[in-house]
């Protein structure tokens, strides 16, 4: 029986029925250490709520703070420090956004050859059968375990030869987790450029100590090919000198009649501040267009989003130009300002120019506000992981090893 046609857990896409994952998660949160890494149908080893986390149905504190206090820190490490990693990414990527632009530029610059090469992989035609089985997996359920990503994404560039830059936007466009910074800085990690010189492999026999038995067996034709991967660090520039990371410019001084909310899907956890006034969450359908998101993460944003509309009586709205709609709904409404949550490095905030310009043009100001609580570890991956969590713990009050 093909594993894809087993049942799977759904992933959750509205808050609600993310806590309710979460709290029945509690329970196997001190094997997540033990077991993170095995890779078995239906995922139960792990939370699936990676997609909750990345739109903040969830927020990374609130997910550390609940399994901290269900078994102590101790017992919880390392799921802890999981969750962190996500917002390491976050603060590596706010600091280099070089990497980012660079990345989507030369995603243009690949020939016609490398793209039916890829395609090949992505299709599930690559002939080693467990890495087409997460091709078909991603493409069906928008979910991968994130050592069948390393695998996958390790082939991918080791075995296959293939550019990074175009498995990086294969998962982007298909996750519902797709983060630009965890996705694009792992895929790096991999090809040997985040860390110089460290990459990672797929090799056949850590896939035989960590995928289940009968999910290999099903899926072992061509394992014995990746033996022959070569390490093939691609060229590439050196990563950038950091920069002090961009901070929004909102006050609150502006009368509340007079401003707008403007909420999007990088952050669905909306705080006092947006209380008052008008408020609209919108669904972007051009941004989604301009980044190739799929149909699965589409339906998976735009639950999120109506979620959230509900849980903060806000207006809903999907529009092909979120220039355009931002501008016609100030306009209604008399808003002389319009405030949102800055977005991090990524599809929301390149679109941010031509919104800007355009509400710029009609007397509309769009102002961008950063959370108290995601100010402080902005600038705090200035090197390797480890050195981030250290002051993630001394700042949250964990108890590190």
């Amino acid at each position: 029986m093909n594993a894809l046609a087993k049942p799977w857990l759904s992933v959750p896409a509205d808050r609600a029925s993310a806590w309710r994952r979460l709290e029945d998660f509690a329970s196997r949160m001190p094997r997540y250490a033990a077991d993170r890494n095995r890779v078995i149908s239906g995922h139960a080893n792990v939370s699936q709520l990676s997609p909750a986390v990345r739109h903040r149905l969830l927020t990374e504190h609130e997910f550390a703070d609940f399994a901290i206090e269900q078994h102590g820190f101790r017992k919880v490490e390392k799921l802890v420090q999981e969750i962190y990693w996500r917002l390491y990414w976050k603060s590596w990527l706010e600091m280099r956004p070089g990497v980012w632009t660079r990345y989507r530029t030369q995603l243009g610059q690949f020939g016609s050859g490398a793209w039916r090469a890829g395609e090949k992989v992505m299709d599930g035609h690559s002939g080693i059968e467990i890495i087409d089985h997460f091709a078909r997996e991603l493409t069906t359920t928008g979910y991968l375990h994130n050592h069948a990503r390393m695998w996958f994404a390790g082939a991918w560039v080791h075995h296959f030869g293939l550019p990074w830059q175009m498995g990086a936007e294969f998962f982007h466009q298909h996750l519902l987790d797709g983060d630009p910074a965890s996705n694009t800085l792992s895929w790096r990690w991999v090809a040997g450029l985040h860390t110089p010189g460290k990459t990672y492999f797929a090799r056949k026999a850590n896939i035989e100590k960590y995928v289940d038995r009968e999910l290999l067996d099903e899926n072992r034709g061509g394992l014995d090919e990746l033996s022959g991967s070569t390490t093939r660090i691609p060229a590439d520039d050196p990563n950038p000198e950091r920069q002090s990371p961009w901070v929004g410019n909102w006050n609150g001084e502006t009368p509340p009649e007079e401003v707008g909310w403007w909420i999007h899907e990088d952050d669905l956890a909306v705080d006092e501040e947006f209380e008052a006034g008008e408020k609209v969450v919108v669904l972007s359908r051009d941004i989604q267009k301009a980044f190739g998101y799929r149909e699965g993460r589409m339906r998976f944003v735009e639950t999120s989003l109506r979620d959230a509309g509900e849980r903060v009586g806000a207006e809903f709205a999907e529009t092909p130009d979120t220039a355009a709609f931002l501008l016609s709904w100030a306009q209604e409404r008399g808003l002389k300002e319009i405030v949102a949550y800055q977005p991090w490095v990524g599809p929301t905030r390149d679109a941010l120019p031509k919104i800007e310009q355009t509400l710029r043009e009609h007397n509309v100001t769009l102002h961008l506000y950063r959370k108290q609580s995601d100010r402080w570890w902005l600038d705090k991956a200035t090197a390797g992981f480890f050195g981030f969590w250290k002051k993630v713990c001394r700042q949250r009050g964990f108890e590190a090893k």
